[in-house]
């Protein structure tokens, strides 16, 4: 039998028994926040107790303004559920659709847990190899990559490529063509391949000579109205949208819980509702990276550093420590 729901919950859902009490398990691990709330029945009955139940789920810990009560297989609602168990605590649910757990039952998910509430300020988004001058990543889009980040259940990521000069711009094709001359040329497209042509043609010249030669065509590119790269706009452009890769490896190196495909996901996420412009996922390619384009103040995020998010923490050894 697989694991989670097949179908949807809730609100016009189809409401199988054994999807409405794997949801009324998952609420009932969230409900055990509040002393004032009881717990809800998982009896896989679906009514109003649990529609309501989902409902405050969605406008406390999902952050939507207009909650409709429903789960849906992969949906928002059911990642945010679920996101936080790991693989174990997922198989006692299993155990626990062949038991008896009716009347308001202790969910199996509490038991062994202590909970906090924590928001974005407890993630981070740093950056590396980025010059000062650079470092101009809206707040907005600073928060837009935590809660990519919160979803995934990771804590930190890092900021490796915003805005560039047509000199750091040629530099970089300078240092990764010499690297890889061929991984560069499936990289970039033709803008980007008559630049690194002239590292091709002049391999007998100094490094600054070549530099020289691939700025001076790249401002003759950009003078024309196109771009060798994304990342090569002037000040004010980029205040509009920004440009960001979040390096894979130097992500991985500082992050706990690192989880590639879950954090690739989130980001996906948040490109279909919105809140990134576009998304291009290049951790497979040479320069593995996110790469995202993000319009400052696009959309309203959640504030949940007053507490409308609750997230579950383990307590191991005497001390807790967000899952």
């Amino acid at each position: 039998m697989p694991k989670g729901i097949a179908r949807s919950v809730g609100n016009g859902g189809a409401n199988e028994h054994r999807d409405v009490k794997i949801v009324q398990i998952y609420l009932n691990s969230f409900i055990a926040l509040d002393p004032s709330r009881k717990p809800i029945a998982e009896d896989g009955l679906i009514g109003m107790d649990t529609i309501s139940a989902i409902r405050e789920f969605q406008r406390k810990s999902v952050g939507m303004p207009n909650p409709d009560g429903r789960v849906d297989p992969n949906g928002k609602t059911y990642r945010y559920l679920t996101m936080y168990f790991d693989a174990a605590e997922q198989d006692k649910i299993e155990q626990s659709l062949r038991q008896t757990n009716a009347g308001g039952a202790k969910s199996p998910l509490t038991a062994g847990r202590i909970y906090s509430k924590a928001g974005l300020s407890s993630l981070a988004v740093a950056y590396s190899g980025v010059n000062e001058g650079s470092k101009i990543v809206s707040d907005y889009s600073i928060n837009v990559i935590k809660l990519a980040l919160k979803e995934a259940g990771m804590n930190k990521a890092v900021i490796t490529s915003t805005i560039r000069t047509a000199e750091e711009q040629a530099q970089i094709m300078l240092k990764n063509a010499k690297k890889d001359l061929a991984a560069q040329y499936r990289l970039y497209g033709s803008k980007g391949d008559s630049v690194l042509k002239l590292y091709a043609d002049n391999k007998a010249k100094s490094d600054a000579e070549v530099v020289k030669l691939m700025v001076a065509k790249i401002d003759e590119i950009t003078k024309g109205g196109s771009r060798v790269s994304q990342h090569c706009v002037s000040v004010d452009t980029y205040k509009k949208i920004n440009i960001i890769d979040l390096g894979f490896n130097a992500t991985k190196a500082v992050c706990k819980n690192f989880d590639a495909v879950k954090f690739t996901n989130a980001l996906k996420s948040l490109e279909s509702e919105g809140y990134i412009d576009k998304l291009i996922d290049e951790t497979k390619k040479s320069n593995s990276c996110w790469h995202l384009e993000i319009k400052p103040n696009k959309k309203s995020i959640p504030d949940y550093d007053k507490g409308s998010i609750l997230l579950p923490v383990k307590y191991i050894n005497g001390r807790t420590r967000i899952c």
